[in-house]
């Protein structure tokens, strides 16, 4: 994969007289400019935000006329049923949505699909094991899913059942014909942030149900700790209101004010939680494992309704244990890709299929190699029905959701965002949807699109660092989708020897006057380059604490270093 390093250009001495910026550090500020925030308001406003910056969830359509539902649902003691997802978003939305209701007076159950009989979505099978479940159900509220439910609303309406429908998925040409569809993604919606996610959409529309009805919107700000893990693992843009939930949601979790949270840093070992590495690293996917590797996350919603701490201990125990299987199974399956892909050579569309992949990581998979050889990748299974279903990875110009468009003669059904979606189609149809992928790759990609580009937010020089600069890059988290961890450039680096670390000796670390270069599995590729001393690298600072003394540590992205003396 051919690679890219782009320095930014832009100058802070302007800003750094601006009064309102008095203390942000001038780390921060480079980063926050080279990003595209760089004026004093757009500053404050992204590293100040308050949940008083939060939208006005009347400003999305439908929430008014679902408000209005819902409060008569409650005043009637009608039966609500949540009707959500199998994934981490899924399972939270779900917890946010119940939950709330019920505190608010509802008389609440909820469902979801097994993700290997069902599928995904809101569908007439769903709808019938609903009923069996609660069959004086009046009114179901789908979160995270339902904007393609077409026939599944339909189903429910010609049962006489009210729907509600709660997504943050792109539409497709209509939507459907629930009594109300609340989803900022709507083509007619006027909501000024699209980037919220299905706990999310929760979260804001039963902010409106407490304010309308008059109850303590505390109630409300306390469930996002639970928000701030779906947020981060659904991929979500953490900017805008997004950021600010995050940051309000890690204090909670951080406080432990819901003992699920205390369980959870105890049984993974858990020391600093924060948002990018604890959430989206540990706490994500356990609860994304129990779907792919089970089908069915009833477990792990229930968990969050009970008071026995023994039993939540069993559960995320279980949740840990199973993600450490769905692990071992990944790194397995991504070996097998790997080889398929070099039998068959890299195209610029991958598209591999095995029927020996497992159906609930498939997704992973093709996360991996689209990360690894930056390109759209698609990743297929069997399925029981004879089907190929499949997961969708891509990168910069090429939609996902807009290539399903493009060649609905390849494709049985599918739907998602631009970056990551998913798919079925029939097996004999694999090679021509693959040479179909490709060609419309070549239309609305450029070989400029297949380079993996570095956009530097700063340089930091070696021989002037300080272990503050850790200190004044934690005013930039959270980091996640849409605002990552920077990425930093380490000159003038120079060490004594190399040091070659553990058990297989393919960790290297150089030890220079004021930080050291840490550099994971790159033992091979350093060696290979003749073992450099000075070095410049892409990576990010960090604290290393060891027989109780703390010192500065450079930790470096991947094979992303050069022999600076080449330079």
């Amino acid at each position: 994969m051919k690679k890219r390093w782009l320095f930014p250009n832009k100058n802070i001495e302007e800003l750094k007289k601006d009064k309102r910026l008095t203390g942000v550090s001038d780390i921060t500020l480079k980063v926050l400019v080279n990003r595209g925030y760089d004026t004093p308001e757009k500053i404050e406003s992204f590293l100040f935000g308050t949940l008083e910056n939060l939208h006005d969830t009347r400003l999305m359509q439908d929430a008014q006329k679902a408000i209005d539902i819902l409060k008569h649902s409650i005043k009637n003691g009608e039966q609500m049923v949540v009707y959500g997802d199998y994934d981490s978003d899924g399972v939270n939305s779900t917890v946010v949505m119940t939950d709330l209701l019920r505190k608010a007076g509802g008389n609440v159950g909820f469902y979801t699909n097994n993700r290997f009989t069902q599928g995904y979505g809101m569908m007439p099978s769903g709808v019938d094991e609903l009923l069996k479940l609660y069959p004086d159900t009046k009114l179901i509220i789908t979160v995270d899913n339902g904007i393609m439910a077409f026939e599944g609303v339909d189903y429910a309406k010609n049962l006489g059942l009210k729907v509600i429908v709660t997504d943050h998925h792109e539409q497709g040409d209509t939507i459907p014909n629930a009594d109300a569809v609340v989803d900022p993604k709507r083509k007619d919606d006027e909501y000024p942030f699209k980037g919220l996610c299905g706990a999310g959409v929760a979260f804001k529309l039963m902010l409106l149900l407490f304010w309308e009805m008059e109850l303590p919107l505390e109630t409300v700000y306390d469930t996002l700790d639970i928000v701030a893990v779906a947020t981060v693992g659904d991929i979500v843009p953490l900017v805008d209101e997004n950021r600010v939930m995050v940051q309000k949601g890690l204090e909670l979790v951080r406080k432990e004010k819901r003992t699920l949270y205390k369980i959870f840093r105890e049984v993974t070992g858990v020391k600093e939680v924060n948002a990018h590495y604890t959430f989206g690293f540990i706490y994500v996917p356990m609860l994304n494992a129990i779907g792919r590797l089970d089908g069915d996350p009833r477990r792990a919603i229930e968990m969050f309704f009970g008071e026995d701490e023994e039993l939540m201990r069993e559960t995320i125990t279980y949740l840990k244990g199973i993600n450490d299987e769905r692990k071992k199974m990944t790194e397995q399956q991504c070996e097998r890709a790997e080889e398929m892909l070099r039998e068959k050579g890299i195209k610029n569309v991958l598209v591999v299929y095995d029927e020996s992949f497992h159906e609930g990581i498939v997704g992973l998979i093709a996360g991996r190699l689209k990360e690894k050889y930056n390109r759209p990748t698609f990743v297929f299974t069997k399925t029981e029905s004879g089907l190929l279903k499949g997961s969708a990875r891509s990168i910069d110009g090429f939609h996902l959701k807009k290539s399903f468009e493009e060649l609905e003669a390849y494709i049985v059904g599918g739907g998602g965002h631009a970056k990551a979606a998913g798919l079925s189609i029939e097996e004999h149809m694999v090679e021509p949807f693959e040479q179909a992928m490709n060609e419309l790759a070549d239309k609305w990609l450029t070989e400029e699109d297949y380079i993996k580009k570095f956009h530097i937010d700063a340089t930091i020089d070696a021989n002037n660092v300080t272990i503050d600069i850790v200190d004044e890059l934690k005013e930039l988290e959270p980091y996640g989708e849409s605002f990552p961890k920077p990425i930093l450039v380490m000159d003038n680096f120079q060490a004594k020897k190399p040091f070659y670390m553990g058990e297989q000796k393919n960790h290297v670390k150089l030890i220079g006057d004021f930080i050291s270069l840490i550099m994971w599995r790159q033992a091979e590729r350093y060696r290979a380059k003749g073992e450099p001393l000075s070095v410049r690298a892409i990576g990010y600072p960090e604290l290393n604490v060891y027989n109780n003394r703390v010192s500065l540590q450079f930790t470096v992205d991947g094979d992303n270093y050069i022999d600076a003396t080449k330079y």
